[in-house]
């Protein structure tokens, strides 16, 4: 029996690129964690404490998306984490239209999405929108999407969180019921209310 031999230099190479897939894998863990926790209501001051580091630097964790895609070319479409920070500056400056079209523009950009790295990426658990309609639009959007591809739905994805209050996406209040009207029955179930033409995309 002829025993094969190994190339140094490719498995070197081979286990390089197993401990930077884990090293990958493992910050997406920390930076996942650390959001959950501000999604269950730690601040990110009680956070930093908490885990000893810095409060800028468990803001960074707790916000930021990896700036590369998996193959290391700069990353050029929006994850989870992108579409919260678009959606929630947008919310703030009143303009929820804005906010949705930064959540349905992430989840177009994850339709895209092929390496499992990159759609890991993609799904790293996003801080809170502070503004419960977005948030739960955002969840929902994200089960929907990730169920329709057959891949595990992320754990802050994985339950909406019905509202209090019904919330109505209509740029005049006089469309408010035309909206609700034509809205699909698994996201007026959360409360949410966007018309369903309006989700093609998403």
């Amino acid at each position: 029996m002829t025993a094969v031999l190994t190339d140094p230099a490719e498995a070197l190479t081979e286990r390089v690129a197993a401990l930077e897939h884990e090293k990958a894998e493992a910050d997406r863990r920390l930076r996942s964690e650390l959001a959950a926790a501000a999604r269950a209501g730690m601040s990110q001051r009680a956070i930093a404490a908490r885990v000893c580091k810095s409060q800028p630097e468990v803001h960074r964790l707790i916000t930021r998306s990896s700036a590369r895609c998996a193959d290391g070319s700069p990353r050029g479409w929006m994850t989870a984490r992108d579409a919260a920070d678009a959606a929630t500056r947008a919310a703030r400056a009143g303009d929820e239209l804005e906010a949705f079209k930064m959540i349905v523009q992430a989840l177009d950009h994850l339709g895209r999405l092929a390496d499992p790295d990159d759609i890991a990426e993609w799904a790293v658990t996003p801080p809170p929108i502070p503004h419960p309609g977005l948030d739960t639009l955002l969840q929902a959007l994200t089960r929907r999407a990730f169920t329709a591809r057959g891949l595990p739905v992320p754990d802050w994805a994985a339950r909406p969180r019905p509202l209090k209050a019904e919330w109505v996406l209509a740029a005049l209040p006089s469309r408010a019921a035309r909206v609700k009207a034509a809205t699909p029955t698994w996201l007026a179930k959360l409360g949410v209310f966007v018309s369903d033409r309006d989700l093609v995309t998403a």
